[in-house]
């Protein structure tokens, strides 16, 4: 064979060879040192959560993390440095710490990983949370394999729904001047607060509402005046003072407040405060008739059976019980009550401000339209037990 036959012989496997050599060249460009991930979708389970407001609050987050491996099989640590809690927006602090997982799989392969979290929240973002709009709240965590990152959120909200949950157990309500009746001058200056018992924590969750000459005294509700939304923290018995925007005193005559709270497992008796407008600088006494009180006769015994009852007055609208310290010319505590009442007993919590072993005088007024009193009944004596 001549050496020109014995190189055409070897010349087609040469140039395949140098192919193939290309070609795995290529290959091994392609396959670089570098590995690379990708994070799919973050998913947390639970995907929202509803915390009840108390000292602090603890509670468990499956983070489940989808991977796709995009080149060769390789193991990865997938991590996340810290959970923050969001509040319409802004970053107010961190709720839990790193958490981490590893994640193996082949190339060209998807996979998920499950990482456990604890989440704690302490008074201060609870009560940021129990304060903010609905749905404006989130605990925000970035997962990163090295190579990707990705975010999921957990929608977070306020509620009293738990094994110990808010309960008023009780609301006192007065003026600001610790009365619990006022006649007083239109375009005068008033407030009403509510001493709010309570126990556990929760969102309050009331209403000050007004029955006014504008609205019908038969009404069992009356007019919103102000809606109160309050974050209650309290580890067994709790009090609040909630103080209600200025009352209206613009209309002459009665006006009934009270303090209405969303109560469904535990329904409390609502109090019920009463003031009178009149138009008038004083209360007109000069010109009043002496009025006729029946009940209870001298140095009778106060307390909560006793009845108060005297007789009609023509043209009044409303009758005022007053009780009065001896020798005060303002009273301490009484009753207001619409016409056509014409005998009442005290609440426990105007007698609350009686002493016991205390002598006191009580008497009533019909108060007529414009304010003007119509009639007074002398003082009696009676003492508390």
């Amino acid at each position: 064979m001549t050496t020109t036959k014995f190189l055409r012989l070897f010349a087609l496997p040469l140039r395949s060879l140098a192919i193939i050599s290309a070609l795995a060249l290529v290959s091994l460009f392609m396959l670089s040192p570098e590995v690379k991930a990708d994070i799919n979708a973050v998913t947390p389970s639970p995907n929202s959560v509803f915390v009840p407001v108390q000292n602090s609050y603890s509670f468990q987050v499956n983070w489940q993390i989808n991977r796709t491996e995009t080149v060769i099989t390789s193991t990865k640590l997938v991590t996340s440095s810290s959970a923050a809690l969001y509040v319409n927006g802004a970053n107010i602090g961190t709720v839990a710490g790193n958490i981490s997982g590893l994640s193996t799989l082949n190339r060209a392969a998807t996979g998920t990983i499950f990482i456990n979290d604890t989440i704690t929240l302490n008074a201060t973002q609870l009560k940021a949370i129990a304060s903010s709009p609905a749905g404006r709240v989130q605990i925000v965590r970035t997962f990163t394999d090295t190579q990707t990152n990705l975010s999921a959120n957990i929608a977070v909200s306020a509620t009293g729904v738990n094994t110990q949950a808010l309960e008023v157990s009780r609301i006192d309500l007065s003026f600001s001047n610790n009365a619990r009746t006022e006649v007083i001058n239109q375009g005068s200056t008033l407030q009403a607060i509510a001493e709010v018992s309570f126990t556990s924590s929760g969102i309050l969750r009331g209403e000050w509402r007004l029955i006014d000459p504008t609205t019908s005294y038969g009404s069992q509700t009356g007019r919103v005046l102000q809606v109160i939304r309050q974050p209650l923290v309290s580890s067994g018995q709790g009090r609040t003072r909630i103080v209600s925007p200025q009352l209206p005193t613009d209309q002459s005559g009665l006006h009934l407040v009270a303090f209405f709270v969303e109560q469904d497992d535990n329904p409390i008796d609502i109090p019920i405060l009463r003031y009178f407008v009149i138009d008038t600088e004083d209360e007109q006494e000069l010109d009043t008739q002496p009025m006729t009180s029946f009940a209870p006769q001298d140095n009778a015994l106060l307390d909560a059976e006793t009845v108060f009852s005297w007789a009609a007055v023509v043209d009044a609208v409303a009758y005022q019980v007053e009780i009065f310290e001896q020798q005060a010319t303002q009273p301490l505590t009484g009753k207001l009550v619409p016409t056509p009442i014409l005998q009442i007993k005290l609440s426990a919590m105007s007698l609350d401000w009686l002493e016991p072993g205390g002598q006191y005088l009580w008497r009533v007024k019909a108060l007529g339209l414009g304010g003007k009193v119509l009639a007074v009944s002398p003082k009696k004596p009676v003492h508390t037990p």
